[in-house]
This record gives C-alpha cells, sequence and structure tokens, in this order.
C-alpha cells in the first residue's frame, strides 16, 4: 500500500530563494561599513593635509617670534619681549587673541630642553581647527600647536676694551683706582704677561674681566668679578673697526676758545650768550676747541670735527649737548686729543642713529700711539655712548664719576689712576655691542 503523496519529495528541502538575495543583508552592512572607513579616510586626507601644512607654518612663526623676543630681551627694545615676540608671529599671520590664536612667550622656558633657564624665550602658538568630516567620528578636539626657544644674546660683556695685540701691559689699574663697571667687563687683546695688571691697592669690580694674555694681580691690587676672570681668552673683535672717518660739514674755526660770558652788558641781555649760555655749532674746528673759566656751553645736535689742538673742558665749565659726535684728527704728529678735567660738569650723549650712531668720541685711527686723553680732576661726566680712541691712551684718573646709565671705552690702552663708574644699559644709546654673541634659536 502507498502513503498518500509523495513522502520522499516531501522530505526534499525546498528552494526559497537566491544565496544572494539570502545575504543581502549583511552584503548591505558591509559595504556600509567600508563606505563609513572610506569616508573617514577621505576625511583624513582632506582635513589633516591642510593642518599639517598649518603646523609647518605655525612652526616657523614660533621660531621667528622667540628669536624676536631673545633680540628684545638682550636690546631692551621693546621694554617688554613678549611685545616683540607676539609682533613676530602676527607677522606670519597668528595674532594673539584672534580666530582662537594663542601665542604665549615665556622667559625662563617651561617646557623642552631649556626649562627654567632665564636666558632663553620660549614662545608656543596654538590655534583649534574645524575639522567636519572627522568630527562625525570622534569628538576630539583638534588643536595645531608649535613652540621653538631661542638663547638670548649677551647684547655685549663688555664695556671697556684694550685694542693693543702686542705683549705690553695695555689695562693699567693702580694707585688705590676703584674703577667698577655695573652689568659690564673689561678685556684687553694684549698677549703680554701682563695684558691687565692691577696693583698698589687697586681694585677692580666687574661683572668679567679677560685678557688674551695673563692677568696680573700684585702689592695689594684686587679684583671682584661675578662672571670670573681669566687669562688665554680670545680676543675680543673691534665693534667699530668698520666706520668711516666722516667729512666734515658746516661752518669752519679756527682756534675757538670760550670763557665765562656774562649773560647781560650793561643792564642789556648780552646776545653773544642769552642767559649766560654760549652755543656751538657743528663743523670743523681747526687747531683745538678750549672751554674754561666758568663758560656754560651748549652743544647743538651734530659732527664736530677737530683738526689738530685739543678738545679742553675745564675751569668749572658746565658743558652740555644731545646727539653730538666729537671726531679728532689731524696730520702728521698734531692730531687732536681730549683733556676733560678740573672740576668741569659734562653732559654729552652720542646720535642713535646714522654713521656716527653710538659714537660720543671718535679719535682718527692714524693717531700716533704716542698721544694720551684724559678724563679726570673730579669731574661729573654723563657721557652716554661710545669713547673711541683705537690708536691711544685714554687715562681716567682722580675720582672721574659718570652716572650714564651706558658708555663705552675702547682705546689702545687704558689706565685707571682713580675710582671711575661705567654702566652698560644701552639699548636706547645706539651704540655697538662689545663682545658677548648674538641671540640664536636652539630649540
Amino acid at each position: 500500500m502507498q502513503p498518500e503523496g509523495n513522502a520522499v519529495s516531501d522530505l526534499t528541502p525546498r528552494k526559497t530563494g537566491s544565496p544572494l538575495r539570502q545575504n543581502s543583508g549583511a552584503v548591505a552592512v558591509v559595504v556600509a561599513l567600508m563606505l563609513t572607513v572610506l569616508l573617514g579616510f577621505a576625511g583624513f586626507a582632506i582635513e589633516v593635509a591642510p593642518m599639517l601644512a598649518k603646523q609647518r607654518h605655525m612652526q616657523a612663526a614660533a621660531s621667528a617670534a622667540a628669536l624676536g623676543g631673545a633680540i628684545a630681551k638682550s636690546t631692551g627694545r621693546p621694554a617688554d619681549y613678549r611685545v616683540e615676540a607676539r609682533a613676530d608671529a602676527a607677522t606670519e599671520g597668528f595674532v594673539n587673541g584672534v580666530a582662537g590664536v594663542t601665542v604665549t612667550p615665556t622667559s625662563p622656558p617651561v617646557s623642552g630642553h631649556y626649562v627654567g633657564l632665564p636666558g632663553f624665550v620660549e614662545v608656543s602658538i596654538s590655534q583649534p581647527q574645524t575639522v567636519a568630516l572627522i568630527s562625525l567620528f570622534t569628538q576630539t578636539a583638534f588643536v595645531v600647536g608649535a613652540s621653538a626657544v631661542a638663547q638670548v644674546g649677551s647684547g655685549g660683556t663688555y664695556c671697556v676694551l684694550a685694542l693693543d695685540t702686542g705683549n705690553d701691559t695695555s689695562v693699567t689699574i693702580s694707585n688705590g683706582a676703584a674703577p667698577t663697571m655695573n652689568n659690564c667687563g673689561l678685556a684687553a687683546n694684549s698677549a703680554g704677561s701682563q695684558a691687565i695688571s692691577v696693583s698698589g691697592g687697586a681694585r677692580l669690580t666687574a661683572l668679567a674681566v679677560a685678557a688674551v694674555g695673563t692677568i696680573s694681580i700684585t702689592n695689594g691690587g684686587s679684583i671682584v668679578a661675578s662672571g670670573g676672570y681669566k687669562s688665554a681668552q680670545p680676543a675680543v673683535t673691534n665693534p667699530y673697526a668698520g666706520t668711516a672717518l666722516p667729512t666734515p660739514s658746516g661752518g669752519t674755526y679756527n682756534s675757538v676758545s670760550l670763557n665765562h660770558c656774562n649773560a647781560t652788558v650793561k643792564g642789556k641781555p648780552n646776545p653773544a650768550c642769552p642767559g649766560g649760555v654760549q652755543t656751538l655749532t657743528p663743523g670743523l674746528y681747526n687747531n683745538g676747541l678750549t672751554m674754561g673759566n666758568d663758560a656754560v656751553v651748549t652743544m647743538t645736535p651734530g659732527t664736530y670735527i677737530i683738526d689738530g689742538g685739543t678738545f679742553t673742558v675745564g675751569g668749572d665749565v658746565k658743558l652740555t649737548g644731545t646727539g653730538v659726535t666729537i671726531v679728532l684728527t689731524g696730520s702728521g704728529s698734531k692730531y687732536a686729543t681730549v683733556n676733560i678735567g678740573n672740576g668741569a660738569t659734562v653732559t654729552l650723549s652720542a646720535p642713535t642713529s646714522g654713521d656716527m650712531s653710538g659714537l660720543l668720541f671718535f679719535q682718527d685711527p692714524d693717531a700716533p700711539t704716542s698721544g694720551t686723553n684724559n678724563f679726570q680732576g673730579g669731574a661729573v661726566e654723563t657721557l652716554t655712548g661710545a669713547l673711541y680712541f683705537p690708536s691711544q691712551t685714554v687715562i681716567y684718573s682722580n675720582g672721574t664719576n659718570s652716572s650714564s646709565p651706558c658708555t663705552e671705552v675702547v682705546a689702545w690702552h687704558i689706565q685707571f689712576v682713580g675710582g671711575s663708574v661705567f654702566n652698560s644699559n644701552c639699548g636706547t644709546a645706539g651704540t655697538k655691542p662689545v663682545g658677548g654673541g648674538p641671540s640664536v634659536l636652539v630649540e
């Protein structure tokens, strides 16, 4: 008896659709996931590449800002190094506080290899970025950042430099002299066994003392130098070696001598010296320029060329001048020299720009080495700028004092036989740094 129906065929599995149709849902999920991954990679390529380019630009800006800040810190211009750093960053398009940009100058650095060291400036720059595609896959905020560190240049280690490179004693400090160099030092290029000689109870106080040859301390002499004093050091470059002798301009005057001038004559104002003050103008002064006997004199801004003779200030003279360069020249054995002393009160400052920038006294390099230039006699001197005597001796004696924020002495030989004070806050004086090194990028 046969069972009803086809039992065998009833047990055979029936096909309800194709395998592709059966797995279409899974395939769709996989494709969606693949598209998501591909879209993520596309977003990465589209949005990260510009961020990398911006980071490179930001790094260059941070480097420029750090170097600019270090230069400002070494020169004092501007007084706040952070102003210069942010200005340099802004020049590169990163303005602090604009479009989310943050420019942070710090000294000492707060990160990196130079953290905590005061002679360095760090600048960090950061800016949040808009990432529309990538933000679909992560909530992480993207911030591009860069930082750089620059070493602050010394801006000039020395304010007194003796240029003689022979074997002579080029700096002599004796007879109880007590020169003081605030925030600066003294250097001698002489290779002699007594390149710098401190003796006879003299005392030198300076930031640093250096000589190519040997420093000699004898007969009760002493040196106090927070940065130490060292022999066998490299020679210090003459910062004014390339300065050309200026040509005369203005009037020509011969053998000028000024003495006390009465403000009034027979009860009327004296036109020769209004208020008792005599005025000098730039020009060529042949055979010296002498001021004495209580004269009150003002030098108007410009270059005064003294050809032969002596630039003499004495006899309780009161001399003032701003933006002044006094050039000492001549011919043969008759080159002009300087003699300031006898209780004079002298307040002079050099120009802060131009060919004679920073130069208050400029002696012709051709002047014979036998000449001497004296700053002496208890004078009260405020000499702001450089006293440049590349081939002659400068003598400071009898307690010459200076209240100037910036005085440099660069001479062939230098002698101290009394107390003298030098300061080196020369940021705005127009002078060139003596020794030291420039600001450099280090990280």
